[in-house]
């Protein structure tokens, strides 16, 4: 990939998720940049109660709390490198089997 390439994707760079393994479930867990750079931490669990509803999503995305005090709000932190101002765009829409994904 060139340079420009990678510039291109490092502009419209929003966020990171991780796989992870709960004792009951895996689950993605990353951050979400916002415009201004800073990043919210989140959580993304498969959504247990779909049914068979196409309308109901198949997973739901959660801000992230530290898990020694669930009580405390949401982390946010500042973002570890500058971040030029970005406006962030939608993405485009991407099919993703369940296995791939988790």
């Amino acid at each position: 990939m060139s340079d420009k390439q990678n510039n291109e994707w490092a502009k419209r760079d929003i966020g990171a998720l991780w796989k992870k393994e709960g004792k009951s479930q895996k689950f993605l867990s990353g951050y979400i940049k916002d415009e201004t750079g800073v990043q919210t931490e989140v959580v993304i669990f498969a959504n247990k109660y779909k049914q068979d509803n196409a309308k109901a999503p198949d997973y739901r995305i959660y801000l992230s709390v530290k898990s020694d005090d669930a009580s405390k709000a949401p982390v946010k932190t500042e973002a570890k490198t500058t971040v030029a101002k970005q406006v962030a765009k939608p993405a485009a829409k991407v099919e993703v089997e369940d296995e791939d994904l988790l």
